[in-house]
């Protein structure tokens, strides 16, 4: 089941160069009921390789999609499942109320929400996508990438140690829960991981700070994995997105294009 989404289905390129694109939302049944994934990929020959866009911890809005519109525009098929489903149809958050930190009612919704959603739920989530994305000719199911923003990343990291022949490249940026003492701690599967990674970590992320993520940075750092970290200056956690009071122009700018390069050197641009 699909339909065609409302709005401007365009995306500027790199190059300023604005291009059409195929904007739908289908319903994947889980093993927990429904879930809508958003599809966006250019309206030209395909198929496209696809890149999944796992969304941080305060859903499905406007950066998020924007991310989404994004790489469609940049010439890939990119999928967006709704993670919170169990909770609701594309729930959402009002990131003012999010500011106002722990012991606010919103804040509290919020980390009620992300600590519902464990990594097997995810993954779950992802294979079913992945079955009905099979189905779409303009899906290039041999070519996929992901790309994850704070829980986002985690996910990220998890889907490319679980699944190390599936996917050829992973963008984590500002990741969060990454380092814990639990022994299946997602860094401690990072060796597992044969798929090219960018992570893009902020200097001043007082949510997960750098020297929370020093074990993770080792991880990376250690052969064979193949990965490229960069430490922005000043970067504080949700430095990707505009509507964020965190966002930093630089370090976005920077990320996007490392993402954009990995992906256009792995996968291939359409």
């Amino acid at each position: 089941m699909d339909h065609r989404l409302r709005g401007d289905h365009r995306a500027t390129t790199r190059n300023d160069q604005v291009r059409e694109l195929i904007e739908k939302e289908e319903v994947v049944r889980t093993g927990d009921g429904p879930m809508t994934v958003t599809v966006r990929h250019p309206d030209d020959s395909g198929p496209f390789p696809v890149v999944i866009v796992y969304h941080d911890g305060p859903g499905l809005r406007a950066d998020i999609h924007d991310v989404s519109r994004k790489l469609a525009g940049a010439g890939y098929y990119a999928v967006l499942p709704d993670l919170y489903h169990r909770l609701g149809r594309q729930i959402s958050f009002d990131l003012a109320g999010i500011g106002q930190g722990p012991g606010s009612p919103e804040f509290d919704r919020l980390m009620a929400a992300v600590t519902s959603l464990s990594d097997d739920m995810v993954l779950a989530d992802t294979a079913a996508m992945l079955e009905v994305t099979a189905k779409d000719p303009a899906a290039d199911m041999n070519a996929k990438a992901a790309m994850g923003f704070c829980m986002g990343a985690r996910f990220t990291l998890r889907l490319l140690a679980a699944d190390p022949a599936g996917y050829a490249a992973g963008s984590a940026l500002h990741p969060s829960n990454c380092v814990t003492d639990d022994p299946d701690s997602p860094h401690r599967s990072v060796g597992k991981i044969s798929a090219e990674l960018f992570v893009g970590l902020g200097a001043a992320d007082k949510l997960s700070p750098l020297e929370l993520n020093k074990p993770l940075r080792d991880e990376l750092g250690r052969p064979p994995v193949k990965a490229t970290v960069e430490i922005f200056d000043g970067a504080d956690h949700g430095f990707m997105f505009p509507q964020l009071p965190a966002y930093q122009q630089h370090a976005a700018s920077v990320s996007w294009d490392r993402t954009l390069e990995l992906f256009h050197r792995t996968l291939g641009k359409r």
